[in-house]
């Protein structure tokens, strides 16, 4: 079985910071490699276990013990996904519970990364480690992911002991959560997170209204002409040509033709320029764009107006899109899959 919410933090964001592990991928990892990766930290914890069926782990009924516990696999799961074998799994759990004790201090970040990255150049990414930089390589690492992940708002209050168990579960004797535990777990992060979306996109708003207030006067001013429908996010759509079938959802792939622009009309993008469509996932894009493509069929064709909240924000997105901006997209949805 697979966690699919994972671990909080992007960890390969800190090796490639620090020069290492810069093959690895976020890709899925199916049954098969996470046996091949958790042999892996099975023989660099010098106490390899033969195993080849999954011991599935049921709801205890105490909410902080299971929540640690499935959020120490998850975190176990992302390791193995970004090839960070170097590490030693029971060593890196025997760090976290001494900077939960207070036996030892976590290492300041700066220094930690600095750390890591010496390490990366000096063992070839972490291919030719002794024992003794492999014990420098964990406390390093264990400094710099032990807020994000000990210290989770998401979960309220974290169990370091049954985090560990978790980790060391999953890695030793392919422990794995029932689907009633990957339930619990995966629903208490997506609470978490959509308030956190819901307070961040407010404030955003905010921030534009204050700062750009002539991109929303464009949308209020827009949301009052005929043909024009209004979501709860305060995206705008129209339809130009209505499409047939069922509705891709924000785990498919689409494949779709566009074009965007700015208020102002300036074309910032274009797949009709390019001469052929485009395809990605529709996870992988902002807000506006998968609330968007959600409403429409194959074959359809609408203009979406997509304020920044749910957009490129106050950053904005390179030269062609400043922050705050409306941004406006007449699109095509080809297929989906």
């Amino acid at each position: 079985m697979k966690l699919n919410i994972l671990t909080i933090i992007g960890l390969s964001t800190i090796l490639f910071a620090c020069g290492g592990n810069e093959e690895s991928d976020d890709s899925e990892v199916n049954d098969v490699d996470s046996l091949e990766f958790a042999a892996e930290f099975n023989a660099a914890s010098n106490n390899p276990v033969a195993f080849s069926v999954f011991d599935t782990i049921e709801v205890s009924g105490n909410l902080v013990e299971d929540l640690s516990f499935t959020h120490g696999i998850a975190f176990a799961q992302r390791l193995m996904r970004e090839r960070i074998t170097f590490i030693n799994a029971t060593d890196l759990g025997n760090v976290f519970l001494e900077f939960e004790n207070g036996t030892k201090s976590a290492i300041d970040p700066k220094k930690a990364s600095l750390k890591l990255r010496a390490l990366s150049e000096t063992t070839q990414n972490f291919q030719k480690i002794n024992p003794i930089q492999k014990g420098e390589a964990t406390e390093a690492f264990a400094s710099l992911v032990y807020e994000a992940e000990l210290k989770y708002a998401g979960l309220k209050t974290i169990d370091t002991k049954k985090f560990v168990e978790g980790l060391n579960g999953f890695v030793k004797n392919k422990q794995v959560p029932s689907v009633e535990l990957v339930k619990l777990y995966s629903e208490t992060i997506k609470e978490y997170e959509d308030k956190i979306g819901i307070k961040r996109q407010a404030e955003s708003k905010a921030e534009g209204m204050n700062k750009a207030p002539e991109q929303y006067k464009f949308l209020a001013d827009k949301a009052t002409e005929e043909g024009i429908f209004k979501t709860k996010s305060g995206l705008l759509y129209e339809v130009i040509t209505p499409g047939t079938g069922t509705k891709p959802n924000a785990s498919n792939k689409v494949k779709v033709h566009y074009e965007g622009s700015t208020i102002d009309g300036n074309i910032f993008d274009s797949s009709y320029k390019r001469g052929e469509p485009i395809e990605f996932g529709l996870g992988q894009v902002i807000k506006g764009w998968t609330e968007g493509l959600q409403l429409m069929s194959p074959g359809a064709k609408y203009k979406l107006y997509i304020p920044q909240d749910i957009g490129y924000g106050p950053k904005g997105a390179g030269d062609k899109i400043p922050p705050f901006a409306t941004l406006i997209f007449t699109v095509e949805l080809i297929s989906f899959q």
